[in-house]
């Protein structure tokens, strides 16, 4: 399947990883806004005999509080670098000692991120982890990071709206009903739906709120990952950023 995404680093790099690949490093050319914080890519890849691994990671660099930056960033590395370390561990007992068989297939670690907004308020990116480990195919984990550009802090999803704010009814029924559009996709006819949850994960695309699900949460693997859009104006001035909120987003 496609794999979609991207990623970056300038912290501490497990030495697994960090020690024996080639890394590069270059300023990302995607949406760049006025902002002070900017992206930079990390590529850490491998490619051996029982293991192919290639990954683009995002790292944060702003020009303000170096330690919320880095904060972020710790985030990110470990969202993605511990399950690159087992995979390539897991690997190495099966295939990688000397007179071990050489796999048909491979195993693969395949990682991406993508910009998705980025205007003067707001960054928000994602990014897309896959692994092939065997069996009828691999799996992909998205996670996701929307940051708060003056603040230089990650949002969760309460602290996109007003405090008090039911933006929980309005998700839950856009969501409804964009299932019920196609509920032969889902899990149940869809009933597997039960509203969003408190660490909900979201990112921001086109002026939409964008909430997803991994994959099999709520849907067969042939359906991918779900997502849905909710226009941001439906969220009125209960949505914090509504003043001078202009999207930077170009896809």
């Amino acid at each position: 399947m496609g794999i979609i995404a991207n990623i970056t680093g300038l912290l501490i790099v497990s030495s697994m990883l960090s020690t024996a690949c080639p890394q590069e490093m270059f300023i990302t050319n995607k949406m760049q806004s006025e902002s002070k914080i900017k992206i930079v890519d990390k590529s850490i890849t491998k490619n051996l005999n029982y293991l192919k691994l290639d990954i683009n990671m995002p790292q944060l660099v702003g020009e303000n509080d170096e330690k919320r930056i880095n904060l972020i960033n710790n985030v990110i590395n470990q969202d993605i670098l511990p399950r690159a370390e087992e995979s390539e561990k897991t690997a190495k007992e099966y295939f990688g000692e000397k007179g071990q068989e050489t796999p048909r297939f491979p195993y693969e670690i395949y990682s991406r991120y993508t910009t998705s907004e980025d205007n003067n308020q707001i960054l928000s990116l994602y990014n897309d982890y896959y692994e092939f480990l065997g069996g009828a195919h691999g799996m992909t984990t998205r996670t996701s990071y929307t940051i708060d550009k003056k603040k230089e802090a990650l949002l969760t999803l309460k602290e996109l709206f007003s405090e008090g704010y039911n933006y929980s009814d309005i998700i839950n029924k856009e969501i409804e009903n964009q299932i019920k559009e196609n509920p032969e996709n889902y899990f149940d006819s869809g009933n597997v739906f039960k509203g969003i949850s408190e660490n909900q994960s979201f990112y921001i695309r086109d002026d939409n709120l964008v909430i997803y699900y991994q994959l099999y949460d709520i849907a067969p693997y042939v359906f991918g990952i779900p997502e849905f859009k909710i226009p941001l104006k439906l969220f009125d001035k209960d949505f914090v950023y509504y003043k001078n909120w202009d999207s930077g987003s170009k896809k």
